[in-house]
């Protein structure tokens, strides 16, 4: 899985063979044939891979975090700026499979279900967060479909513009725009007014 992960980054899938992945993984092609008959179920073994790495970094953050929903926020984000998720070879990965779902109904079924599992979590959390708070006229569905999409799109630009925000810069980001919604919990005390700097890998 790490050697598929390390050739997808290197090269995507274009020009990825299991001869590729072999000599990564130092194995011959044939024990890399025998568990996988092609590549394509070594990709969609490789997306597993991913997804629960990622889910078990997820629910470790929260489990450890505490009982409050605001702990458990910060852990989400904690978990996802961390740098065994976002540094810059998984995040190349993840898009090359996020940009093949429109013609990889395999993928996109796994991308869906990782989606609407990690959506269900935080409109739980934040839905919990609101109450806690004694906040009103606040959608939770909402503020999870903005939260997540940011971190999407905070990824994004780690991958394709890394001058311009590392990991602690997206926490940031992330942590300003929860103080707009929960100025109790994530105002300037949390958020410090510390301008984004230069990507690490």
């Amino acid at each position: 899985m790490e050697a598929t992960i390390d050739c997808i980054a290197a090269r995507g899938f274009a020009d990825l063979t299991l001869a590729d992945v072999a000599r990564g993984a130092g194995l011959s092609v044939g024990i890399v044939n025998f568990y996988f008959r092609s590549k394509d179920a070594l990709l969609i073994e490789t997306l597993r891979h991913l997804v629960a790495e990622y889910i078990e970094q997820t629910n470790e953050n929260i489990r450890t975090a505490g009982t409050t929903a605001v702990a458990q926020v910060e852990a989400m984000i904690e978990s996802d700026f961390h740098r065994t998720i976002a540094n810059r070879k998984k995040v190349t990965v993840w898009y090359a499979f996020w940009g093949e779902t429109r013609w990889r109904p395999e993928f996109l079924k796994i991308c869906q279900e990782l989606s609407d599992s990690f959506h269900k979590e935080t409109r739980e959390i934040f839905g919990r967060l609101i109450a806690e708070g004694g906040y009103e006229n606040i959608d939770a569905d909402m503020v999870a479909r903005g939260f997540d999409a940011m971190i999407d799109g905070l990824w994004l630009d780690m991958l394709i513009n890394p001058k311009a925000v590392d990991r602690e810069g997206a926490k940031l980001v992330v942590r300003t725009y929860l103080a707009g919604i929960f100025p109790n919990e994530f105002g300037r005390q949390r958020t410090g007014g510390v301008a984004p700097k230069a990507a690490t890998a």
